[in-house]
């Protein structure tokens, strides 16, 4: 029973000390490490124009937030104020109707849009404790 488990051991011994002497060279030992390896690099996501969602006010919006920021980015959207004597969107109904398109387009990139950006900006209030607004 002793010599069994002795040849087990060397066993895997070997094998591991096999493991660690192989060196992966698709991997480039003089890269940075990020200190968020779940966002994407900054050179490499290309530029995409956002959509804009208008709003009366910045009530629940984290506007200005850099973390909300990046979060409303990877979706495609910004949310824009639009102040009461605005030439563009002045009626109700034409800012109603575009942000109806804007939000169906949202849906149709990914059904959990708002779902996942409340949970977000959520998340992104307690980190950063931004509280007004």
């Amino acid at each position: 029973m002793r010599s069994f488990t002795a040849c087990v051991l060397i066993l895997f011994c070997l094998i591991s000390l096999q493991a660690i002497g192989q060196v992966d060279y698709n991997n480039n030992a003089t890269e940075k490490i990020k200190r968020q390896p779940e966002l994407e690099p900054e050179g490499t996501k290309k530029d995409r124009r956002l959509l804009s969602i208008y709003i009366k006010d910045t009530k629940n919006v984290l506007y200005g937030n850099p973390c909300m920021d990046k979060v409303s980015e990877r979706f495609g959207y910004e949310y824009v104020v639009m102040p009461k004597n605005a030439s563009k969107y002045h009626s109700s109904f034409q800012s109603v109707m575009h942000n109806f398109y804007v939000k169906s387009v949202l849906f149709f990139r990914n059904p959990l849009w708002k779902i996942i950006s409340t949970k977000k900006a959520k998340e992104c209030r307690q980190k950063t404790g931004d509280y007004a607004g």
